[in-house]
Formats: structure tokens, sequence, C-alpha cells
């Protein structure tokens, strides 16, 4: 009977991500930190988004080229200690990033701890919201006619949404055959 308990919690921790660990999307890091694929990597590990290292050097890249460039970020935050972590979240969720990485705007070498810091004293951060993929895919599909080399067989569209956060989607799609003069509608699973 033990053994069927453990097995359940078990089961109960795998199915719901993890016993203890929440997804933390947005993470503080220094300006340095944020400008290597292993402070991207270790972001997206902590919202629990898996990236590839091409995807975190990517990130790193438009990051480090934002700041040496000294190109605002689109997120600036300029509030007290006690509303960053929300107003970070906020500007997270209305990017539609996957992640965000926080540095400190005044110090880029030092890492802020919000939570140390007096509730009502002003801080101002840059906040970089990396999107790691994208909301919505589109792809217009277009087949030639291989039997007779004239022309093109069939055409066709489909639109698919992001629904896991390591890029998985589902979409709906229609495409019409040219020769048969039908139209098929079709279901999609990108993984």
């Amino acid at each position: 009977m033990a053994a069927c308990m453990v097995a359940w919690v078990m089961l109960v921790c795998i199915l719901t991500d993890g016993c203890g660990h929440n997804p933390q999307p947005v993470t503080q890091e220094t300006q340095t930190e944020a400008e290597t694929p292993t402070g991207v990597e270790h972001a997206a590990e902590q919202a629990r988004v898996p990236v590839s290292p091409n995807q975190a050097q990517t990130a790193a890249k438009e990051i480090r080229y934002i700041y040496q460039h000294d190109t605002k970020p689109v997120y600036t935050i300029t509030t007290t200690a006690d509303k960053a972590q929300a107003r970070s979240e906020t500007a997270r969720k209305a990017a539609g990033a996957d992640f965000s990485i926080v540095t400190d705007k005044s110090n880029p070498t030092a890492k802020k701890d919000l939570t140390q810091l007096p509730k009502g004293s002003t801080v101002e951060l840059n906040q970089y919201n990396v999107q790691a993929y994208k909301q919505e895919l589109h792809t217009v599909e277009v087949a030639p006619d291989l039997d007779s080399g004239k022309g093109v067989s069939e055409v066709g569209y489909t639109v698919q949404r992001k629904i896991t956060k390591d890029g998985k989607y589902i979409g709906f799609g229609a495409a019409y055959n040219v020769d048969n003069h039908k139209t098929l509608a079709k279901v999609t699973y990108t993984w």
C-alpha cells in the first residue's frame, strides 16, 4: 500500500511538472550574464522553456547588440522595488515572450535582488523579452503536377498556434486540388 502511495505521489509530481520548482518566467541577471548564451540558457531553465544552443546564442547576440549600441530595450521599467516583479511579468505577457531577463540599468555588473531593497525604493530595470518560439505559424503550400509536368496540382494554406512551451503546434488548413477540383480540409500537428 505504501509503495502505491509513493508511486501515486511521483506520478502526480511528474504530471504537474514538478514538485516544488515553479517556473520563473522573469529572471534577474547582470548585463554581462544576459549577453551570453549561458545567461540566456539559465533564464530559459528558470522559466522551464527549452531552448537550443543556437537559440540561446541568437538571443544573447541580440541582447548584446541592444546594449552596446545604446538601443533602448522594448521595456525599461521604472517602478518601486515591491512592484518590479509584477510589472516585469505584465510586460513579458504583453510582449508575448516565453521568458524575460531583467538587468539593473544603473549598474550593469550587479544583479539587483529586489527582495532586499526597501519596498518604496525606486528601481530602473532593462527588460529583454525572449520569444523562443513564435506564437503562430502560417504555411503556404504549392505542389507541382509531376505527372504531366504542367503547372500546379495543389495549393493550400495552414495556420498553426503554439500549444506548448517547447514549440509544439496544432493547426488547421485548407487545400485545393486543381486536377480533381476538390477542396480539402486538414488538421496539422508540428513538433
